[in-house]
């Protein structure tokens, strides 16, 4: 096996491996459960943890910079039947992380909150979203007149789903569907401009 392949299953591994210790960190508390303590959760030694991570914040770290909002893949499947306006194609963008969070709000909510309990893991999160929004941008900028209209266009929404998920995770029988709907719906009052077409 190439070091390339050896390599990419490493790094398969690692992600798989820090999306499950989130998740176990999301239920019980980043400061209730030892290194060990979720090494054992999700079948895997102390020794094995430590070979992946060099702390307990580095995998909810490693787990947050994969995480995949799949704006490309969302905003392609718009492209052939697009929306009337940008700020509605900015929301659709969102909806396999809503349905998501429909399927499963319990663990989607944990983990909303245990990043933004904690500051170093809250600043991973908006590290995260740098990318997220680069991202975001390319796949609007078949949508917009230009690149950086598609760059501000990203912040914007990427802004507005963070509010959302803080006003969510505040609400314990709240709607995260009717609370980005709610965020967007209010964003489209700021100024008429936002209405115009998507196609220029």
């Amino acid at each position: 096996m190439g070091s390339e392949v050896r390599d990419r299953v490493r790094e398969k591994m690692k992600i798989e491996l820090a999306q499950q210790v989130y998740t176990v960190f999301a239920e019980r508390g980043l400061e209730n459960v030892t290194a060990q303590q979720a090494a054992q959760a999700v079948g895997i030694s102390r020794a094995t943890f430590f070979r992946y991570f060099s702390s307990k914040e580095d995998a909810v770290v490693t787990a947050l910079r994969s995480m995949n909002l799949h704006f490309s893949q969302t905003l392609e499947a718009m492209a052939s039947s697009p929306s009337e306006s940008l700020l509605e194609l900015l929301r659709l963008s969102f909806e396999p992380t809503v349905v998501a969070a429909e399927q499963d709000p319990a663990s989607i909510r944990a983990r909303v909150e245990l990043v933004w309990s904690t500051p170093a893991l809250r600043a991973s999160w908006q590290e995260s979203r740098r990318m997220q929004q680069a991202e975001l941008a390319h796949g609007l900028a078949a949508f917009c007149a230009n690149y950086r209209l598609a760059e501000t266009s990203a912040l914007l929404a990427l802004t507005l789903f963070d509010h959302a998920l803080v006003r969510w995770i505040e609400t314990p029988d709240g709607s995260l569907r009717a609370i980005l709907d709610e965020a967007f719906d209010f964003a489209s009052m700021i100024d008429d401009r936002w209405s115009v077409s998507t196609r220029v």
